[in-house]
């Protein structure tokens, strides 16, 4: 991936204010990654366009690995994701997932929406354990990215959110 780069990318994204200052084992921690799954380093890319709420899914936070409590089990005592629990509680998911676009996403600033791709490549299904908890939403569908940089194994991102 180049700098500058337009990617088009679906899965788990975050904010990028979770994703500035800190280590790789940090965000490692954070996300829900295993140790040393980016001993090699990673891609910060920024999401360019601003999602709909027929484009992504709520997954609640990264201790509940895939969006499911327990969900780094190989049964979890309850499989449904944080998505499918709203729904069977009677909660208005358009309602909600518009007010998540008007109110806590962002394409600028701290709060921009954000993803890691981790340079090692594919994972396997051993590298979700369930993280520290920063909030998480999953694109159902490939959305543009663009590539703000390589970070290398023992830096930091200390970039700017543009």
């Amino acid at each position: 991936m180049q700098v500058g780069q337009t990617v088009f990318k679906r899965g788990f994204f975050t904010k990028a204010r979770y994703l500035r200052g800190v280590s790789s084992t940090e965000i490692e921690n954070r996300i829900g990654y295993r140790s040393g799954r980016l001993i090699q380093g990673w891609h910060l890319l920024f999401l360019e366009r601003m999602p709909n709420a027929d484009d992504f899914e709520v997954r609640g936070y990264s201790q509940m690995s895939g969006g499911v409590p327990m969900g780094h089990l190989n049964s979890p005592p309850d499989p449904r994701n944080s998505e499918q629990r709203l729904r069977d509680d009677g909660h208005d998911l358009r309602k909600l997932k518009k007010s998540l676009i008007e109110g806590t996403f962002s394409l600028h600033g701290p709060d921009r929406l954000a993803k890691v791709i981790p340079v090692a490549g594919e994972f396997g299904a051993n590298d979700y354990p369930p993280g520290s908890g920063i909030p998480q939403w999953t694109l159902i569908k490939d959305f543009p990215f663009r590539v703000i940089g390589t970070v290398n194994s023992g830096e930091k991102y200390l970039g700017n959110y543009t």
